[in-house]
């Protein structure tokens, strides 16, 4: 398998929005898999709501730098379903938004040759300015070369991973969307985020080895 690593530093701050917060808008700590494949789409050029990447493409995310959490008050538009009529009324509300400030996380590829070396140069070169979170949220990536992976079975991880593991920050992110009766429905991954890695297993798991770095990859 192919294998293809890039840094992201989110340039300001962003906001990787739970869809089950209301009142107070909360954000994951780490940017869902559904986010990146989103930024990853934007730099191919593929059409809005285009999933094609759910299926050819295998990632791993490591923080490198967690930044901090900070709130500010945000001033929401909501819109109004009307199916008789277009929306001409956008309602909106002040709300508390969080935020992460300047975080930078590590992104771990896996495909096959076309694939990752199509991504590479889509990254190196993007077909649309390229954000993490929201359209305002723009990010500099720092790309490396592609390179083999190997399976491997050890019991040190550099990465994000799906159990939970003591003393870890414990969240469940959008995972891929999941088409059913014409609608998109979210499927979800429960997984670790380490705060120091790398992180020592209690048993060995397969992972796969990216040069120094043994990675999951989902």
């Amino acid at each position: 398998m192919k294998g293809l690593v890039f840094d992201i530093e989110v340039l300001y701050f962003s906001t990787f929005r739970k869809p089950n917060s209301t009142s107070l808008i909360l954000t994951y700590t780490i940017p869902p898999f559904t986010t990146i494949r989103g930024m990853i789409a934007n730099a191919l050029g593929l059409q809005r709501d285009d999933y094609s990447l759910q299926d050819t493409i295998k990632i791993g995310i490591a923080v490198k730098k967690f930044g901090f959490k900070n709130t500010e008050m945000a001033k929401i538009l909501k819109l109004k379903e009307n199916k008789n009529r277009p929306i001409r009324n956008y309602p909106s509300s002040p709300m508390f938004r969080e935020y992460v400030v300047n975080p930078e996380y590590t992104v771990f590829l896996g495909s096959d040759e076309y694939t990752i070396n199509k991504i590479f140069n889509a990254l190196k070169f993007p077909e649309r300015p390229l954000y993490l979170g929201q359209s305002d949220d723009l990010v500099d990536v720092t790309v490396y070369s592609p390179n083999e992976i190997q399976e491997v079975e050890i019991d040190i991880v550099d990465s994000v991973i799906d159990e939970i593991v003591q003393g870890a920050i414990i969240e469940k992110i959008p995972y891929k969307f999941i088409e059913e009766e014409g609608k998109y429905n979210v499927e979800y991954k429960l997984v670790s985020i380490p705060s120091i890695l790398p992180l020592r297993l209690s048993s060995t798991k397969k992972l796969y080895r990216y040069l120094d770095k043994n990675i999951q990859i989902q």
